[in-house]
């Protein structure tokens, strides 16, 4: 394995993967005695139940090579659903402290997409699971969040998200844009696996409308909560 050094059979088939810290430990701290399996090059999991149920939550870093490289990982270790709890930059629309689950992402052509389809350019469908996504967008509708399903934007490079970049996206109606969901999408259907990605919208790029830390400690909860439920 590359980053997760588990057994395999050790995760269970389903896991919740995040990029940040803070937002793993509040997942974790839902799970029924959560245990550290594996920690490598910064890359941390856990193992915990919920209702019984086996859950693993996997630290998946930034960018689309970190995530696939992790989530490749997951898939030869036998998970077969995978969530992703993150968070965008709104666009058109889109307020902050909303949550926004892709129906599919745009993305550059290249890079990790090249290399994993043998060097075609090939333009590939990233969707997410039917029937998991109407189950995580009901989840969340019953914890009162305000839910928007649509097109996002997965970018390689953060630092040039310039407002006239931001309005450009905008215009092509993506409800936002962040940093990993396409490798997900990607790989979740090259492979054959089951998989989904939240998003809680933390500030928005054209209005520069944001949520406080303590909000969004308080929605990482209700959505962490929403996700278990789905699994």
């Amino acid at each position: 394995m590359a980053l997760i050094t588990a057994k395999e059979g050790e995760l269970g088939t389903k896991s919740i993967i995040v990029g940040n810290i803070q937002r793993m430990k509040t997942v974790t701290q839902l799970l029924e005695n959560p245990k550290l399996v594996s920690e490598f090059a910064g890359y941390t999991t856990y193992v915990g139940t919920y209702k019984g149920e086996k859950v693993s939550v996997v630290f998946h870093g930034i960018g689309i090579p970190s995530l696939t490289l992790v989530t490749h990982d997951l898939f030869n270790l036998g998970v077969r659903e995978i969530i992703r709890f993150g968070s965008a930059t709104g666009l058109k629309g889109v307020k902050a402290g909303e949550v926004v689950v892709p129906i599919g992402y745009s993305y550059n052509l290249g890079g990790t997409f090249y290399q994993y389809l043998g060097g075609e350019f090939t333009s590939y469908a990233l969707t997410p699971d039917y029937e998991l996504l109407n189950k995580v967008v009901a989840n969340l509708k019953n914890k009162s969040l305000s839910v928007k399903v649509g097109n996002v934007f997965t970018s390689d490079a953060l630092m040039t998200h310039s407002k006239e970049y931001l309005e450009k996206l905008s215009a092509r109606n993506h409800l936002a844009v962040e940093l990993e969901g396409a490798g997900l999408y990607f790989l979740a259907n090259l492979l054959g696996f089951k998989a989904v990605s939240i998003h809680l919208i933390y500030r928005n790029g054209l209005t520069g409308d944001s949520i406080s830390q303590d909000k969004i400690n308080e929605e990482e909860k209700k959505i962490g909560e929403a996700i278990l439920e789905s699994l």
